[in-house]
């Protein structure tokens, strides 16, 4: 399943709101939920979570899910492709307000790197996590390959993230006394000339 493409600026909008943003973490953590499972994880109203629940449904990023609804009152979510959702940039540019959402979305995956970034250095104490064990994985890597053997890399990346969803799925509803926490993370690369780049400002052959 590929993800859910994204290039409406209302889309980008919508998604890049601090509560839909945490709706959409736990939806693809648990597979599907209610209102109420995600309201009581969450810490937040029900009919705050109703209503945001809605506005992502709108632009496509969620559906109701029919299969899990027994008696058709109880309403069912679940992200519309299990790969999640992809912004496509270039598309959302050409339209009216494209650049502001560009603008937006930008500022917001810089907040959420940043905020990794904060997780993985400091370091918990000595009280939170036993001898020898961590709570948060960081691992640079650098690779030199061609544009098939890129796709290649992210197709492996992908399987072996679906294959420890599922696994977290099928645990969600387990009651075997071992204590689980919810993770986030992000796995990206970027050609090296272009984070020198950004780092350091343009090359001198692009101040020219």
């Amino acid at each position: 399943m590929s993800p859910t493409r994204i290039f409406d600026p209302r889309a980008v909008l919508a998604v890049t709101h601090p509560l839909r943003m945490r709706l959409l973490g736990e939806l693809s953590r648990r597979g599907t939920a209610r209102v109420v499972d995600l309201a009581g994880g969450l810490g937040e109203p029900a009919n705050s979570v109703s209503f945001h629940l809605r506005q992502l449904a709108k632009y496509g990023l969620i559906e109701e899910n029919p299969e899990r609804s027994q008696n058709g009152r109880e309403r069912w979510w679940r992200m519309t492709s299990d790969r999640g959702f992809e912004i496509d940039l270039d598309a959302m540019r050409q339209l009216e307000g494209g650049e502001a959402a560009v603008g937006v979305f930008r500022r917001v995956a810089e907040g959420h790197v940043l905020a990794l970034h904060r997780a993985v250095q400091v370091p918990p104490s000595a009280v939170d996590v036993p001898s020898g064990q961590q709570r948060t994985i960081s691992d640079d890597f650098a690779v030199r390959l061609s544009d098939a053997e890129l796709q290649q890399m992210r197709g492996e990346f992908a399987e072996l993230l679906d294959r420890w969803t599922d696994t977290s799925r099928a645990l969600n509803d387990v009651d075997d006394g071992v204590e689980r926490r919810a993770y986030y993370g992000v796995v990206m690369a970027a050609l090296v000339q272009d984070i020198g780049a950004t780092t350091h400002g343009p090359h001198k052959e692009q101040q020219q």
